[in-house]
């Protein structure tokens, strides 16, 4: 760095900076930038030369609103320092988040002299983090929502809904679906699923969650339903686009489904809607498959006359 661009550093001061592996930029009271160190510019793609003398704004990713930058500047006027994650733009355009201190620097009338940002990269450990929140709680061969956080959404609906509004929960099993495996392989078993969920995701409205649950069987929770009739509608119309033949591979596949519901009575916790769901379904692989059931007590007798659940 040229001497006349350095800011009114001692030596000694302006070499701890530039050793450092986290960004600096220093700004003049206006926000004009005065000084950078090698980390900065790294992080950032800006040469020191394209640095100075310009407003950190030209970093700016464009996913904070105004109200994000007056927030963080009344806490650097009230308190002197602000903290947080920040979304910047590097110069090839590419967005990266970083953890960003400001830190304003008085003198001894308590007047502003200048501002000192130091950023660190967070990029890989917070895409690190989403992967594994991912893994957590999405399967990994459909890309749905697995059983975990299809509960947990479950929950939150039955939590948040007003009185008025009705939900309903589907349970549907593939029929046959051992034969697919057994005939053509596993990994025509895999992508007959994952064209299994495409269908399921084109039957429903963005509002509605469609869940894998297990193996072969998926789970979908009508969010918010005008009645028993409209579920019923929903399911049957997931019946008919599951009889339509799939053809993957060269391979033309046909299958059908067997699906139980249940509708939202009174304030039940969500393990009990599934397990009435489940018990639906069950009747109606009993009856003979490629079917809709909704839960009973009907079927709730059926099923405790019948013995525990065997998927046939």
């Amino acid at each position: 760095m040229a001497r006349s661009s350095e800011p009114a550093l001692s030596i000694t001061a302006w070499q701890v900076i530039q050793s450092m592996h986290d960004g600096v930029v220093i700004t003049d009271p206006h926000g004009t930038i005065m000084a950078a160190n090698d980390a900065f510019c790294a992080v950032t793609g800006h040469p020191r030369s394209e640095l100075i003398g310009r407003n950190p704004r030209i970093l700016h990713s464009g996913k904070h609103d105004r109200a994000f930058f007056a927030r963080m500047w009344r806490d650097i006027t009230r308190s002197g320092c602000w903290q947080g994650e920040i979304w910047n733009r590097r110069k090839g355009g590419e967005i990266y988040l970083e953890w960003l201190t400001i830190s304003a620097i008085t003198d001894a009338w308590g007047h502003t002299r200048c501002y000192i940002g130091i950023s660190r990269d967070i990029t890989s450990p917070r895409l690190n983090e989403e992967r594994l929140k991912h893994l957590a709680q999405y399967d990994p061969l459909t890309g749905l929502p697995n059983r975990r956080l299809f509960h947990e959404q479950l929950r939150r609906a039955l939590a948040g809904r007003p009185r008025r509004d009705q939900l309903g929960v589907l349970f549907l099993d593939l029929d046959h679906f051992k034969d697919i495996n057994d005939r053509w392989g596993h990994a025509a078993g895999d992508a007959f699923l994952v064209a299994v969920a495409a269908r399921l995701r084109g039957c429903v409205r963005r509002t509605d969650v469609v869940a894998r649950w297990a193996g072969d069987e998926f789970a979908v929770l009508l969010n918010p339903v005008s009645g028993r009739a409209d579920a019923d509608r929903v399911a049957r119309k997931i019946l008919r686009i599951m009889r339509r033949p799939f053809t993957l591979h060269g391979r033309r596949i046909t299958t059908s489904a067997s699906i139980g519901g249940c509708m939202i009575e009174g304030r039940p916790s969500a393990e009990r809607l599934l397990a009435k769901a489940d018990r639906a379904m069950y009747a109606v692989k009993k009856l003979g498959r490629d079917d809709v059931r909704f839960w009973s007590r009907a079927v709730s007798l059926r099923r405790t006359i019948n013995g525990t659940r065997r998927k046939p």
